[in-house]
């Protein structure tokens, strides 16, 4: 097959994240199966507007914004079976303006996320304007990555049919658990966003320093909040406990997700939650907020703790963890030994099975 994927960023965008990634892993499965796949992207500082990264051609044309005016003009020149339409935030419109088959791949709505990540006015439109435009989108079939991104779709009557296919990690399983502090050492992973609410995870800190004055927080990632954070820990006193960490290799992500007893998540929605995968394979259990795509990464107290979205549920939810050892330690392992059995083939098989039904569905 010919295979077209539109997406605002790809694999090497400097604000490429979780969706990117899962993205170019099917993506690179399907052509050492055999099929061709081109991927338009944007165009960012540095990159070439054209490369091929593991068999996967990329095209980039436009801003993330404009990227979307060049998808008709390429899926002309690619002429592909069928165009698998990412959407993040804003729409390519593929069944409107091509004849060809459409799959919608969608890890998360993005209605919460617009109140976060734009002027109060514009969040407003962004917030009315996602269920309508996805109209367009009704008749496709579709993929997603967690039952409450599924849910949220069939509440729009998107999609003839929703597969939701199993997201695995490149970081690897270590063969057995290893010890823990119980110190308190906290690590969440992410961009430095807004809807990311990592000064949750700075008060959570603060309030767990009380009972474990040795706690910490390390932050993995960069954004555009990283002065914000800065001065909330120093305000809240806890400004020598947080590292902000930036960018790091995968090597030294390992190293903080080993050393960590618990990843803690405070986004206002995700897809599915990879990091909590990362920090499962590695022995490390989650607390989170319950949100959608952090309750279906962890099942509740089998797999990690799911709270209440404030900070002080989150701080008593990692205290009531450390308290009860044999708790943790259940936990955790339940956590490691679930995620160590996805895989990124188990991935591409169920996203070519979905473009294999919107071909029969639309040949």
């Amino acid at each position: 097959m010919q295979i077209l994927i539109l997406n605002w960023r790809d694999i090497r965008s400097p604000r490429g994240g979780g969706a990117e990634r899962v993205t170019h892993e099917v993506a690179r499965r399907l052509v050492d199966s055999g099929d061709e796949v081109t991927w338009l992207s944007s165009k960012a500082p540095g990159l070439p507007e054209e490369e091929t990264i593991d068999g996967v051609r990329i095209i980039r044309r436009g801003s993330e914004l404009t990227t979307r005016l060049h998808a008709r003009r390429v899926a002309d020149a690619v002429r592909p079976d069928v165009i698998v339409e990412e959407i993040n935030t804003l729409p390519y419109f593929a069944p409107v303006w091509s004849r060809k088959p459409v799959l919608l791949y969608m890890n998360q709505l993005a209605r919460d996320v617009w109140w976060y990540e734009a002027p109060r006015s514009l969040a407003a439109v962004g917030w009315a304007a996602e269920p309508l435009y996805l109209q367009a989108y009704r008749w496709c079939d579709a993929v997603t990555v967690s039952p409450s991104s599924r849910d949220d779709l069939r509440r729009f009557g998107i999609g003839r049919e929703v597969t939701v296919i199993p997201l695995a990690v490149d970081v690897p399983a270590v063969e057995r658990v290893g010890p823990r502090s119980g110190r308190g050492g906290l690590v969440a992973i992410g961009r430095l966003t807004p809807s990311k609410r990592y000064h949750h995870a700075i008060d959570a800190l603060a309030r767990l320093r009380r009972t474990h004055p040795e706690a910490s927080l390390d932050l993995i990632g960069r954004g555009g909040e990283l002065s914000r954070l800065e001065d909330h820990a120093k305000m809240l006193g806890v400004g020598d406990a947080v590292a902000f960490h930036g960018s790091v290799g995968e090597l030294e992500k390992i190293a903080l997700l080993d050393s960590a007893d618990v990843l803690v998540g405070t986004s206002v929605r995700e897809g599915w939650g990879l990091t909590v995968t990362e920090a499962a394979v590695r022995g490390t259990p989650a607390v989170v907020y319950d949100i959608p795509g952090f309750r279906d990464a962890v099942v509740a107290d089998r797999t990690g703790v799911v709270v209440r979205p404030t900070p002080a549920a989150l701080a008593n939810g990692i205290v009531d963890l450390l308290a009860d050892r044999t708790r943790f330690e259940r936990l955790r392992i339940q956590a490691w030994e679930r995620s160590r059995r996805l895989s990124h083939e188990a991935t591409a098989a169920a996203f070519l099975a979905a473009i294999k039904r919107t071909l029969r569905r639309q040949p």
